[in-house]
C-alpha cells in the first residue's frame, strides 16, 4: 500500500503545530520560574497597565486553564489563566501586558482586531464542522456542500492570516507599555519578548495548518 503525498500536507503542519505548542510551554515555564522585579502579579500588572492607558473601567476575570489568557471584544474583559492572574513571574507580567494591548486595539479600533472579531462572529460557529461536512459531501457526492466547507474552511485561512498582525501589534503596545510605565525593568524586556514571539509563533504554526487542511481536501476532492 503506497502513501499518499497529500498526508504531509496535515501531517506537516501537525508537527510544527506540536513543536511551537512545546517551544510555549517550555518558554513559559523558564520565565515563569523567574519573578519580576516589582513582584506584580499578572492581574496586578494588566490593572496598572490599563490605567495607564485610561482604559481602568475594563473587567478583569481569572479563567481556568493553561494558555486560556484572552481579550474579550464583546464584553470588554481581560482574562487571565489563574497562573497568569496571580503569578508574579516574568511570564505573566508579558502574558498580562499582551492582552492588554488587545484592551488597547480595541479602544483604538484598531482595523485589524475589528476585521478579526467579525470573521470570528461570522465562521467562528461552523468551522468546527467544516473538515466532516466536506467528508460528508465528498462520500455521497453532494458538491455544494463540499463547497460550503471548503469556503469554510478558506475563511478560518483569513482569519489566521489576519490574526498574524493583530498578535504582532498587541506584543509591540506590551513592550511599548512595559518601559513606558516603567514595569519592567530593562533586563526583563528580553524575557518578555521571548515569551510573546514563542507564543507568536504558535498562530503562525496554526496558518499553516488551516491552510495545509484546506489543500489536502480540495486536492483531494
Amino acid at each position: 500500500m503506497s502513501f499518499n503525498p497529500l498526508y504531509l500536507l496535515l501531517i506537516i503542519p501537525m508537527l510544527l503545530t506540536w513543536w511551537s505548542q512545546s517551544k510555549v510551554r517550555q518558554t513559559y515555564e523558564e520565565y515563569g520560574e523567574r519573578p519580576n522585579r516589582l513582584g506584580l502579579s499578572g492581574t496586578e500588572a494588566a490593572t496598572r497597565l490599563l490605567a495607564h492607558l485610561g482604559l481602568s473601567s475594563l473587567r478583569i476575570e481569572r479563567i481556568s486553564g493553561y494558555l486560556t489568557d484572552h481579550y474579550d471584544p464583546r464584553k470588554k474583559t481581560l482574562r487571565l489563566s489563574d497562573g497568569v492572574a496571580r503569578g508574579s513571574s516574568i511570564t505573566s507580567l508579558g502574558i498580562g501586558a499582551h492582552e492588554v494591548g488587545h484592551a488597547a486595539q480595541d479602544a483604538q479600533r484598531y482595523r485589524f482586531m475589528r476585521l478579526r472579531t467579525a470573521l470570528s462572529r461570522r465562521i467562528g460557529q461552523v468551522t468546527g464542522w467544516s473538515s466532516i461536512a466536506f467528508v460528508g459531501g465528498w462520500i455521497f457526492g453532494v458538491p455544494l456542500l463540499m463547497a460550503f466547507s471548503a469556503a469554510m474552511m478558506a475563511g478560518m485561512v483569513v482569519f489566521s492570516l489576519v490574526t498574524l498582525p493583530v498578535e504582532r501589534n498587541a506584543s509591540d503596545r506590551a513592550l511599548k507599555s512595559l518601559e513606558e510605565t516603567g514595569l519592567a525593568a530593562p533586563e526583563e524586556i528580553g524575557g518578555v519578548r521571548k515569551v510573546l514571539r514563542a507564543a507568536a509563533f504558535t498562530y503562525l504554526t496554526g496558518l499553516g495548518q488551516r491552510l495545509g487542511r484546506l489543500m489536502f481536501f480540495v486536492l483531494l476532492a
